[in-house]
Parts: structure tokens; C-alpha cells; sequence
């Protein structure tokens, strides 16, 4: 087995594109470690760059203590499946199997048997004589994998493997690739713009935006601890409700989080409350899962919202509310970044106001210098742009409700927070109460 440690790896491409930004992470030895995050964020990059398959423009990638910036990927002894399988069009399945056997000089009577073994787990042993274009696309993608797996890699690498297949297809093979990744125990990063899958598949997820890691840890700590507002919006279905509030402080410092016309108190003994005492008339961002509510019937309950119901979504085991509350809500995917993402003068101009407000303004990095290289130009860079809104389309606030007979559109609704499972971000998107993993 081996592990993976990136040290500050960063990918600049010609023109100035940043594609990855001083991105560091340990994986460990037989780890699955998945990125996850949205189309362009950079995760295929990162891949890449293990893979050998992308020169870093600066940064180090180590497998165990062998540093392997400067290996080949077939020195690298990674493996890769590709989202569209990547088969050779003129071998039969099996000779798509066994060609890193028999290109290694294996014996061909061995490398037959191995495939054949591979085609039972993978239950496409019927299907080992057939040409790819005679194949489905779940039977060419575990083609791929058994290939990519017959060597026994070090590290295996995938780059969306199920993307191209069917909701059926997708479960099934999901779950063969967790459990033969697992039985091999070697050392597995998976790249994924699905939350199920990266839920369901992960020992650890690193969520990437724009770049760089946003977050790091098992399912359930980045699903139900979320270190910022980004990640709390990117998992979960629904979407998390971000709500725009004012901190207030009475008396005997009480703190109560005020949402225009309505408000929530937090208990005193709450850690989050010995906080925010000392920030009376900040803004912050309440994060409030749509199961974080319960409907009731009494309106003068504590800490209760009330509103409107707009529409109401059957899914087949529950009913999705959409509730008017005049609340602003807010779209996780723009608190606290802006919307450039190049090179300009050496110096990367994408990142969140948080990381921007503690960069230091003197700093030239390597990057810096192997940029400029790259780019090939030296120009002054251009007033730093405006964030972008935060502010969604809608302001409905999203719940989940299991029973809605007496419930219609338009009825007035009285919903009861559970403050313990509501999360609170300061304006940059990050917890109040910093996430420690």
C-alpha cells in the first residue's frame, strides 16, 4: 500500500487559467479518498497531477516518502479509470484486460487466468470474447477497471467512472467498486461531482471550490459538521437553508439571532452564544437543513418561525414545503468568493474574501515565479472585483414534512427551529466556531 501527500502542489495553464491553488493533503495508505465538488473546481487536475499525466507549476506530489514530482506515470505505479472507459476499440474485452500483463512480459496462460478470475467478480466473465462496441456501457467501464486493477497498482485513480451510465447501472457498479477497492485495500482517490456517491463510497471527502480545499473529513463530520458555508449547500438534498441574520445581545447576554421581523434565541450555556456576545450587530449566516424544523400547531412556541406556504412537492416518501417567511436567503455557492480565477502579474486573483483578507500583501511565492514563466508576460494587475451576491432567486425557505393532510398552498405555517442542529457562519462562510478535524 501507499499513501499520497500533496505539499502545496498548484496548476497555472497557458493564458494565465489557475486551475489549482496551493492545494495540500495527506492520503493515507489504503485509503478512499474522494474529491468532490462542482464541474471546473479542479478535482480531474489534482488527478492528473498524481497521475503523472500533468506537470505541477509548483508544489511537490510524495508517494510514501518517495517524492514523485519528477516520475513518469508509469514509474508511479497508479492505474486510472477514465469517465468514458477508454478501451482499445480493436481487443476484445479480455485482451483489454490483460495488455499491462502482457506488456509487463507476464505469461500469457497467467494473464488469461487473472482475467478470467477478474471477469467473474466483475460479472462480465460472458462477455470477455466481445469487442467494446459490442459492449454496454457498464460492461466497457468494468472493463476499464478490471484492466486498471490486473496489475495490482499502488494507487488507483478515478476520474468519474460512472458519470455515463444509468441510475440502475451507477448503484450497482458503485457498490462493487467499493467493496473490491476495500478487499484490494489499495490506496484509492476518486474524483466525483455526485454527493451519493462521494457519500456513500468515501472514507474521507475533500470538497474542492475553485481550486483549492474547502473541507476535509468522513461523511458524516463534513455532512453534519460542516466547516463552512459552501460545504453545508453542496451536500445535502435539499439544499441547506442559509438564512441572513443580525446578532443581538440583551440582557444577562442573551443572544439571539434576528432575521428582520423574527428571531431565534441560542441557549446561554452554548458555545456558539459565548461567541457571538462580543459581536452584537454583526451579520452572520444561520445554516438550518430542512429537517432541522418541525410544523406546529401553537404559534407562541419558542424559538419559532412563521410563514406562508408557497407550493408543496410530493417525492414519494415525503413532501418538500416551500415556505414564504421574509427571511433573505442566500446561495452557498457565492458567499465569500469572487469570480476571477487567473494569473495576473504572478499573482493568482481568485480566492474567498476570508483567505484574501489574511494573504499577506508583500508575499511572492513559487507560484508566483513559475507563473510568470509560464504566462510568459508581466502586466499590473487590475482592481480587485466586487464580490458577487449572495442573494438567491427565491426566498422560500425549504422543509421536509411527512404528513401534510390538514396542510394546503398559502396556509400561514409556525415552524420550531432545533437550534442544536442549526449552524452559524460569519460573512466569509466560515463556522463561528471553527471545525477542528
Amino acid at each position: 500500500m501507499t499513501g499520497i501527500r500533496l505539499d502545496s502542489v498548484s496548476k497555472v495553464y497557458d493564458g494565465g487559467q489557475l486551475a489549482v491553488n496551493e492545494l495540500s493533503l495527506e492520503i493515507e495508505d489504503g485509503e478512499f479518498m474522494v474529491l468532490l465538488g462542482p464541474s471546473g473546481c479542479g478535482k480531474t487536475t489534482v488527478l492528473r497531477m498524481i497521475a503523472g499525466l500533468e506537470d505541477l507549476t509548483s508544489g511537490s506530489v510524495w508517494f510514501d516518502r518517495t517524492e514523485g514530482t519528477g516520475l513518469t506515470p508509469r514509474d508511479r505505479g497508479v492505474a486510472m479509470v477514465f469517465q468514458n472507459g477508454a478501451l482499445y476499440p480493436n481487443r476484445t474485452a479480455r485482451e483489454n484486460i490483460i495488455f499491462p500483463l502482457r506488456m509487463a512480459g507476464e505469461d500469457l496462460v497467467e494473464a488469461n487466468a487473472k482475467a478470467s478470475g477478474l471477469a467473474r467478480i466483475l460479472g462480465i466473465d460472458g462477455a470477455l470474447d466481445r469487442l467494446p462496441r459490442t459492449l454496454s456501457g457498464g460492461q466497457r467501464q468494468r472493463v476499464a477497471i478490471g484492466r486498471a486493477i490486473v496489475r495490482q497498482p499502488k494507487v488507483f485513480l478515478m476520474d468519474e467512472p460512472l458519470s455515463n451510465l444509468d441510475a440502475t447501472m451507477r448503484t450497482e457498479l458503485r457498490q462493487e467498486i467499493g467493496s473490491m477497492t476495500r478487499d484490494l485495500k489499495v490506496t484509492t482517490v476518486y474524483v466525483t461531482h455526485d454527493q451519493v456517491e462521494a457519500l456513500t463510497l468515501a472514507d474521507r471527502i475533500a470538497i474542492m471550490r475553485d481550486g483549492r480545499i474547502e473541507d476535509v473529513g468522513t461523511p458524516s463530520q463534513i455532512y453534519d459538521d460542516p466547516a463552512t458555508a459552501f460545504t453545508a449547500g453542496f451536500l445535502g438534498t435539499p439544499r441547506i437553508n442559509l438564512m441572513t441574520a443580525t446578532v443581538r445581545v440583551a440582557s444577562h447576554h442573551r443572544v439571539t439571532l434576528d432575521f428582520g421581523s423574527q428571531s431565534i434565541a441560542l441557549p446561554p450555556t452554548d458555545r456558539r452564544s459565548m461567541i457571538l456576545r462580543d459581536h452584537a450587530g454583526e451579520q452572520v449566516v444561520v445554516g438550518a437543513r430542512s429537517d432541522a424544523f418541525h410544523v406546529t400547531l401553537d404559534g407562541g412556541e419558542a424559538n419559532q418561525l412563521s410563514g406562508t406556504i408557497r407550493t408543496l412537492e410530493f417525492h414519494g416518501n415525503q413532501w418538500i414545503a416551500f415556505v414564504t417567511a421574509g427571511i433573505e436567503l442566500l446561495n452557498p455557492d457565492l458567499i465569500g468568493v469572487t469570480r476571477s480565477r487567473r494569473v495576473r502579474g504572478g499573482r493568482p486573483t481568485s480566492h474567498s474574501a476570508g483567505s484574501r483578507a489574511h494573504r499577506t500583501a508583500g508575499r511572492v511565492s513559487a507560484l508566483a515565479a513559475k507563473a510568470r514563466s509560464v504566462i510568459g508576460r508581466e502586466y499590473t494587475p487590475p482592481p480587485p472585483e466586487p464580490l458577487a451576491s449572495a442573494t438567491h432567486r427565491r426566498s422560500d425557505l425549504v422543509l421536509e414534512l411527512d404528513n401534510v393532510a390538514n396542510l394546503k398552498a398559502h396556509d400561514t405555517i409556525h415552524l420550531v427551529v432545533d437550534v442544536n442542529r442549526i449552524h452559524i457562519f460569519d460573512q466569509q462562510g466560515r463556522r463561528v466556531d471553527r471545525v477542528k478535524r
